[in-house]
């Protein structure tokens, strides 16, 4: 391919073709056995904003509006399932992983971080300094996906959404060029990356307020299923935003094993590192019954790894998200998420005969106080919501791709009945989360008629020729 011939003449050792060992490195990195699958003719691996810079540009030389030169795929972790979110197939795929700088400033009140980075890295040299970044959650995640479509946080009680958080970007924009986005600069584009995803350019560094952050509480407990009605009530209190708590967050899931219900597994945290355990929040939740935990006192990383462990369980299988959100009614709001728990229950026995099935359905609270948080600052469209929400994630893995339609077929029924069944029970709330959204959800729609248009707006004032909307197929696009 003439791209990869000009590539590897700019960029000297930086191109991988199928022949190179790094090239199978770099495929066997990602998180899923779809995005695997997938094979790119040559793969570039950057180690600069520059090098970007020099490899977008020649992959769009000669780009007209619906001609692009070359079409290509950019990648962080790679953590998204879906084939072709940030792998291509036949084309050139960036592979970031080597801008993976971490700079602390001397006043440890920012840090710049390279969009190839994954959270351990920031996480294990953020703690040694005793400093937070409002980030992800598992070790293995991507700095770029997470940040460029929200970020919920372990912190996000008390600092909002990951995103927010951001100073400024440094972007490789479709023309090649290299740009800061800040409040000061390039404003619309700045806010346009607080959710916008990869529709604007490369994000080749980020730099992040920092907060400090001594040792914390947090792990896990596995608890029975039978716990599921308590812990059904627990959350819809702990879900209310005139008595939660900024210092707690709460990850809950359910986990099937081939069609049957195995455990309950929960991941509250509790960032002030003066409390001792349980704190009042967590009080109910730790009065269960359960059947194993690993509550400590420690520092960030710590939690992540725990986390990323499940992520290494499941590496390399088929996998798919998605997901859904729910108004948080005291009324109603536990009988139904007793209802979706049998209608996971339903699905899981449904796909019993799918070779190493793992269902797994996750709860997770976005209360009116979270979500609020300097809301006009990003583009996800909370500005029009009041109510507390509860996030709704399901995430299968199974072990054969040709059991791969057979599983998204029976999701969209799920994502039917669901949505009906939120409407029925009048708590229906349309904002889909682009990080858990599956491939077939419009997340970006969610956002709202005026987000949509402002985001639309920015396309055209920043990559007026749409590459990043046509040369760069994979992700949620903007519709233009």
């Amino acid at each position: 391919m003439v791209h990869c011939t000009a590539l590897n003449y700019y960029l000297p050792d930086k191109v991988a073709t199928v022949a190179d060992a790094r090239y199978a490195t770099s495929l066997l990195s990602y998180y899923s056995g779809q995005e695997q699958s997938v094979h790119p003719t040559c793969i570039v691996v950057p180690t600069s904003a520059q090098d970007v810079s020099t490899a977008v540009s020649i992959l769009n030389v000669g780009f007209q509006a619906n001609v692009p030169g070359c079409k290509f795929a950019v990648r962080g972790a790679g953590h998204t399932p879906h084939a072709g979110s940030a792998n291509i197939e036949g084309g050139v795929t960036i592979d970031l992983q080597s801008v993976n700088a971490v700079t602390i400033s001397a006043d440890k009140k920012t840090v710049s971080i390279g969009g190839g980075n994954r959270w351990g890295n920031v996480y294990t040299q953020l703690d040694e300094q005793e400093v937070v970044m409002v980030g992800g959650r598992v070790t293995q995640v991507g700095v770029g996906g997470l940040l460029t479509g929200g970020g919920v946080s372990f912190f996000s009680g008390r600092y909002g959404f990951a995103c927010n958080n951001i100073q400024s970007y440094e972007v490789v924009l479709g023309n090649g060029t290299i740009v800061t986005a800040s409040s000061t600069k390039n404003a619309p584009l700045f806010r346009a990356l607080k959710g916008g995803t990869n529709n604007f350019g490369v994000v080749t560094s980020f730099t992040a307020k920092l907060y400090a952050q001594s040792a914390f509480w947090g792990g896990q407990i596995t608890q029975p299923v039978t716990n599921k009605e308590a812990y059904f009530d627990f959350l819809v209190k702990f879900v209310n935003s005139a008595t939660y708590d900024p210092y707690a967050a709460l990850i809950s899931v359910f986990v099937w094993i081939q069609g049957a219900p195995a455990a309950l597994l929960q991941t509250p945290t509790y960032t002030d590192g003066n409390a001792t355990w349980p704190p009042e929040a967590f009080k109910p939740l730790d009065e269960m019954p359960k059947l194993t935990t690993t509550i400590r006192k420690e520092k960030l990383a710590s939690f992540t790894n725990e986390l990323g462990a499940d992520v290494v369980a499941t590496q390399g299988r088929q996998s798919a998200f998605l997901t859904l959100s729910f108004v948080n009614d005291p009324e109603v709001a536990a009988d139904f998420m007793a209802k979706a728990w049998e209608l996971s229950n339903v699905v899981a026995q449904d796909l019993i005969t799918v070779a190493g099935l793992v269902w797994v359905t996750t709860y997770q609270p976005l209360p009116y106080v979270l979500y609020s948080k300097d809301a006009s600052a990003n583009v996800m469209g909370f500005g029009r919501f009041k109510d507390d929400l509860i996030n709704l994630l399901f995430v299968p893995t199974w072990t054969l791709a040709t059991d791969t339609e057979r599983v998204y077929a029976r999701m969209r029924q799920l994502e039917a009945d669901l949505v009906a069944l939120e409407k029925d029970m009048g708590i229906y709330n349309p904002w889909i989360y682009l990080n858990y959204a599956a491939p077939w959800q419009k997340p970006i729609e969610s956002y709202g008629d005026a987000n949509v248009a402002f985001l639309k707006s920015v396309s055209k004032q920043y990559d007026p020729r749409g590459v990043f909307q046509k040369a760069v197929p994979g992700g949620f696009k903007l519709g233009m």
